[in-house]
């Protein structure tokens, strides 16, 4: 049995009435820069002195006040997050952006290494994301 306020919103020229449409999946945009994203954060240690362009410690593990703020192309989450006493001063002080390297490991491991003290660090190049600014 064909439902009546279906064939209506289907057939109805009235644009009072509201017409059904297929859902379309929010495509991922970037708009800005990361230092934009994360408030106007200086950058970490290692940046500022022209280590680590793209590889960023990613690991759940040392970070904190973790908040995800969106979906990358690669099905994996985008974050905001501050980095645990102790890191902060190699990765960056203030929120920051970025993804968890657990999750990226199980997409696209080839973008995962570990860092000589155990935690993971990702490739930010091979997916895509630009750690530098861009006005």
């Amino acid at each position: 049995m064909k439902d009546p306020l279906q064939e209506k919103a289907c057939n109805s020229k009235d644009p009072e009435t509201p017409v059904k449409q297929s859902y379309a999946k929010p495509v991922l945009r970037v708009h800005g820069s990361v230092k934009n994203l994360t408030r106007g954060s200086t950058g970490s240690r290692a940046d500022r002195q022209g280590l680590n362009r793209t590889r960023r410690g990613s690991d759940r593990r040392i970070k904190e006040n973790i908040v995800r703020i969106g979906d990358h192309p690669l099905n994996i989450g985008l974050y905001l997050f501050d980095y645990k006493p102790g890191f902060g001063e190699t990765w960056g002080q203030g929120r920051q952006f970025g993804v968890m390297a657990q999750e990226v490991e199980s997409i696209m491991p080839q973008a995962v290494s570990t860092h000589p003290e155990g935690y993971k660090l990702v490739d930010y190049a091979m997916l895509g994301v630009s750690l530098k600014a861009k006005l």
